[in-house]
C-alpha cells in the first residue's frame, strides 16, 4: 500500500510539472508569434552598442542594449537597457533592467519577470511586476503631486 501511495504522489506531481511546462511553452510560442513579422536578432550574448532603428525582436540570454528609435520586444534570461528607447519595450525574461542612463519615450511592459529594477525614467504605462522600483527626484515630486488632493 505505502508503495502505491508514493508511486501515486509522484504521478501527480510529474503531471503537475508536465502542465506547467506546457503552459510555458505556449506562452512563449505566443509571445514570439506576436513578433513574428519584425526584425529579428538572436544569439547566447547580445552587446548591442548602437540604438535599434527598426521594430526588433531581441531573442539572447544575456542582452545588453544601448536605445532603439521604435519599438523593440525582448525574450530572454536577462536584459539590460541604457540609452533613449523612442517607442515601446515589451519584455519577457528572466531579470530586467532599466539603467540610470535609460529613458523609455513609450509604454514598459514585463511578463513574467522574476526580478525588474527600474532605475531609468518611463514616460509612460509601466504594467507588470517590478520589485526594485528607484524614482529619480523628478518623477517622486511629479507621483506625489499627483496624488496631493
Amino acid at each position: 500500500m505505502g508503495c502505491l501511495s508514493l508511486v501515486l504522489v509522484l504521478a501527480i506531481g510529474i503531471s503537475l510539472v508536465l502542465v506547467e511546462l506546457i503552459s510555458l511553452h505556449r506562452m512563449v510560442t505566443k509571445y514570439q508569434q506576436s513578433f513574428a513579422d519584425w526584425a529579428q536578432l538572436e544569439g547566447t550574448e547580445i552587446n548591442e552598442p548602437e540604438p535599434l532603428t527598426e521594430q526588433t525582436f531581441v531573442f539572447g540570454s544575456d542582452i545588453t542594449l544601448h536605445g532603439s528609435t521604435t519599438d523593440i520586444a525582448i525574450l530572454g534570461g536577462d536584459a539590460t537597457l541604457h540609452g533613449h528607447y523612442q517607442g515601446n519595450v515589451d519584455f519577457l525574461g528572466r531579470h530586467f533592467d532599466l539603467a540610470p542612463d535609460a529613458q523609455i519615450g513609450g509604454n514598459l511592459t514585463l511578463h513574467g519577470a522574476r526580478h525588474s529594477t527600474i532605475r531609468g525614467v518611463v514616460d509612460g504605462q509601466t504594467q507588470g511586476h517590478s520589485d526594485r522600483l528607484f524614482q529619480n527626484q523628478s518623477n517622486q515630486l511629479e507621483t506625489q503631486t499627483a496624488d496631493t488632493p
